[in-house]
């Protein structure tokens, strides 16, 4: 199960919408690790490892939905790379995945991209 997440994963991140993405060429090109916990009974939270393009970096993204039964979030949070105190990205050299995971930023400064995706306003016709 969790591989068809990963690859779900790997598809869906919004990379051409997120300026520091496009500016370091970053796109995901395999998750060989990923955590999924529940945060509620209508959020839950996947932490991973993925090769972005040719070195890992780490990410998190949180999934809420209004209503236990909902098909349609009511919020994404996304949370990828790690950044210096200057802003420069950094990127894991080691093998490990998991190492990656365990050594991912705390604070949500030192996070490369963090955003918060929220579906459009409907509109009133």
């Amino acid at each position: 199960m969790t591989a068809e997440i990963a690859l779900h994963l790997e598809y869906w991140m919004p990379y051409t919408q997120i300026p520091m993405m496009q500016r370091h060429q970053a796109w995901c090109d395999g998750i060989p690790l990923l955590h999924i916990s529940d945060l509620s009974r209508t959020s839950f939270f996947i932490v991973g490892a993925g090769y972005f393009p040719s070195r890992f970096a780490a990410f998190e993204v949180e999934f809420h939905f209004a209503r236990r039964r909902d098909l349609l979030t009511s919020r994404i949070m996304l949370r990828w790379g790690h950044v210096d105190g200057r802003g420069r990205l950094i990127t894991a050299s080691c093998s490990d995945p998991q190492h990656v995971i365990d050594r991912r930023p705390e604070k949500l400064s030192e996070w490369a991209v963090a955003v918060e995706l929220t579906p459009e306003p409907e509109r009133r016709r």
